[in-house]
């Protein structure tokens, strides 16, 4: 029977997690550690929306453009739920035109697209360190080990020490920092698609364009 406490090393746990925390906050900015942050805290709270909620949401706008005015909609709680959807019928309401709305809605778009991806980076980079200092906690333990030969009692905890922050240095990477990347990754696909679903929609809206029109071109972002 294998006792758990046997994986438990807290020197090697703290040289991988430790070495991989240090060489992240080195390695990075401030404001790119902070977007890290926010895109994990975004991961476990934000509401996903699926792209054809997003059309179908649009196209109830565009049809209730047609009976009531855009300050109205502003109140509406389907138009408040997605804030960039809100922004852009706020744009509207306003009276701004389609350029500016474009080049407003573009412009954001872009920036919270632009902070995933550097948020990705900074848990893809982690996943690279940990093995590191995985295999630095490994060629400790090894030195100590020689070190102390001559006396064989102090041998099973510098060995312990070897091998365990190898196992603790492809934990973080495979099953911590690699998979969080990844969702990063996809959430900010999605929700840069979703983005432009709602910039067509918001200026096909400006245009007074016909709903079924407006069906028409935001279902070409359907996958």
């Amino acid at each position: 029977k294998q006792e758990p406490s046997l994986y438990l090393n807290w020197p090697a746990l703290s040289i991988t997690f430790g070495g991989t925390l240090a060489a992240v906050i080195i390695y990075f900015s401030p404001q790119a550690l902070r977007n890290a942050g926010k895109s994990l805290l975004a991961i476990f709270k934000d509401k996903q929306y699926s792209d054809v909620y997003t059309i179908d949401l649009l196209l109830d706008i565009s049809k209730q453009s047609r009976e009531t005015s855009f300050k109205s909609l502003i109140e509406n709680e389907s138009t408040q739920e997605i804030p960039f959807l809100a922004k852009g019928i706020n744009l509207v309401a306003d009276g701004e035109d389609i350029e500016h709305i474009e080049v407003v809605m573009s412009r954001d778009n872009r920036s919270m697209t632009e902070k995933n991806i550097i948020a990705e980076r900074v848990f893809r980079i982690a996943g690279s360190f940990a093995p590191m200092f995985g295999m630095m906690g490994t060629v400790i333990g090894l030195i100590a080990m020689l070190y102390r030969v001559k006396d064989p009692a102090a041998i099973p905890a510098a060995m312990g020490l070897a091998l365990v922050t190898t196992l603790y240095g492809l934990i973080l990477a495979a099953l911590v920092f690699k998979p969080l990347s990844g969702k990063i990754r996809d959430k900010n696909n999605t929700d840069t698609r979703i983005r432009e679903i709602i910039i067509a929609g918001i200026i096909s809206i400006k245009k007074n364009e016909n709903p079924h029109k407006i069906k028409e071109k935001l279902e070409g972002y359907l996958h």
